[in-house]
């Protein structure tokens, strides 16, 4: 049994770590959680100016959530074709076939829950997966299938894991030996799960204070943050054997950080060019504001009301009569452009640049780069998400004592369609009447089906069913056929008619007169071979 203290301790890259996950965190929620977070810049004496401005400011400036249609970019790819799982004979087991449509006792199917697992490894850098049984013990199978016995999934995000530590093996693996992790919050109380190889610690201790030092919500930060977290009393403690003799969590990541069970977030940077440009959001509506409604200069004894712009006070020695100042509003412009430019930025960042439709052109070959680098990181978070899932059948299968079969399989989708389909059926009816020629109408036609159908069969059904009914030239000519030369030619216009080859030999059956004769020309090959 640990003490509060030790309770209170956290891993050093949680320490490191914990401002960041927050901040991206509320990067993708927008809204309130991004203002909460206090991310606009405050002007030089803002607090000592009359009224809350500052509060004002925050109320007033929109935010465009970048990172919310990244995440939801890259997740729309990555699921667009749910995985293939092949269970075998598992296929027909009821827990199994349970565990797909509940994986966590919480509704959540299991192709949803991996969704989630892809969200929060996006946003954080990881996301833990740990693979739980209720200790409720039953007799039998009946039983457990009666009151709803059976391993589930929990998915923690990184803020919950407060400490953790990798043991190596002696062939040098290093496995997961430890995990602590806020299980349940309340208004008073936390309960601490604490996860060894032989057992698992339950303490519920009660809140005490988490103290940010150094650079909290400070966005000009440059040194690292740590984290105090005190806790009170223990007020409830139970344990219970863990049977596995493994810590039965991983760590699912893409982009390796400093710390081992830390990764690093795919939107950090979009994080913070969106800050920037939340922040110029707000200089632009000051920027428009001002300009429309003059600042007025004048004596503090002077009597009179300030508009939009305020009132600029001068010293009463002056002999200045009032009067308005009032900005040109010639640096909207250049606020605007600026925000164009770190969109763009974002947008060479999350490779999106090639599935959006965007004003001025743009290489063929850029394009294509642009697709390409996409789907190579799309590529990698599949097979990311793949490896977690195999593991976490194989926490599963442990738990409920299942030895699945050599036909169990599991594989994500790792080549994406990132084509525009928008555009290029754009372009197909632009070239459809440019070039007004039946056959190459017809070939428009068939790609534009292989753009807008998936399913494969169906697909092929449906260019089948275009390609040219090829109808018989019943008012042919067949004169006889009277040399070699003549045959030829006359076969090539018959096939190109569309006849069969019995239909041709029914027609003219004296084809075979100089076959025959060919064969006595030359021997027969058959007798040749038994002399």
């Amino acid at each position: 049994m640990k003490t509060s203290k030790q309770i209170s301790l956290v891993h050093p890259g949680y320490a490191e770590y914990a401002y960041r996950w927050d901040y991206y965190m509320r990067s993708y929620m927008g809204a309130e959680e991004y203002r909460d977070g206090a991310y606009l810049r405050k002007y030089i004496a803002e607090d000592q100016s009359p009224g809350d401005q500052y509060q004002q400011r925050l109320l007033d400036t929109a935010l465009q959530n970048h990172v919310r249609q990244t995440v939801d970019a890259y997740r729309s790819f990555l699921f667009r074709n749910p995985p293939s799982r092949t269970l075998g004979q598992l296929s027909e087991d009821p827990f199994v076939r349970d565990f797909i449509e509940n994986a966590d006792l919480d509704n959540t199917t299991l192709n949803d829950f991996m969704r989630e697992v892809n969200d929060m490894i996006t946003i954080y850098g990881g996301a833990w997966v740990g693979v739980d049984r209720p200790s409720y013990q039953v007799d039998t199978v009946a039983q457990e299938m009666e009151e709803g016995i059976r391993s589930y999934l929990t998915l923690y995000a990184p803020t919950n894991v407060r400490d953790w530590g990798y043991k190596r093996k002696v062939n040098g693996q290093k496995v997961l030996d430890y995990i602590k992790i806020v299980d349940e919050q309340y208004h008073d109380y936390d309960v601490i799960r604490v996860w060894h190889p032989e057992v698992v610690e339950v303490y519920k201790v009660a809140k005490g204070r988490a103290e940010y030092s150094g650079s909290q919500l400070s966005v000009t930060a440059s040194v690292k943050d740590t984290l105090n977290i005190d806790y009170g009393e223990i007020l409830e403690y139970n344990e219970y054997p863990n049977p596995l003799g493994y810590v039965p969590f991983i760590h699912v990541q893409t982009d390796k950080s400093f710390h081992k069970g830390i990764g690093t977030s795919a939107v950090g940077d979009v994080c913070d060019l969106q800050r920037e440009i939340y922040n110029l959001t707000s200089e632009l509506y000051q920027t428009i504001r001002i300009s429309s409604a003059p600042s007025i200069v004048a004596e503090p004894a002077a009597e009179i009301n300030g508009g939009a712009g305020a009132i600029i006070t001068i010293p009463e020695t002056t002999t200045t009569v009032p009067y308005l100042l009032q900005p040109t509003g010639a640096s909207v412009d250049g606020i605007l452009k600026s925000i164009e430019q770190k969109v763009d930025a974002i947008d060479d960042l999350t490779h999106l640049t090639a599935i959006k439709a965007k004003k001025g052109a743009q290489s063929g070959v850029s394009l294509q780069v642009e697709k390409e680098m996409l789907n190579a990181k799309l590529a990698d978070t599949a097979g990311v998400l793949e490896s977690a899932e195999k593991k976490i059948w194989k926490m599963w299968f442990d738990w409920q004592g299942i030895t699945p079969d050599e036909d169990f399989y599991i594989s994500y989708e790792k080549k994406f369609d990132l084509r525009d389909k928008h555009q290029e059926l754009s372009l197909f009816d632009k070239a459809v009447k440019a070039v007004p020629n039946d056959k190459f109408q017809s070939y428009m036609n068939q790609e534009i089906a292989r753009l807008m159908i998936t399913d494969e069969s169906d697909l092929q059904e449906i260019l089948d069913s275009m390609a040219p009914k090829m109808e018989l030239d019943l008012d042919m000519p067949h004169p006889p056929m009277e040399s070699v030369e003549d045959m030829v030619m006359h076969m090539r216009k018959m096939i190109d008619q569309g006849y069969s080859d019995e239909q041709i030999i029914e027609i003219h059956p004296e084809m075979k007169s100089f076959f025959d004769s060919k064969v006595e020309e030359n021997g027969d090959p058959e007798q040749d071979n038994q002399e």
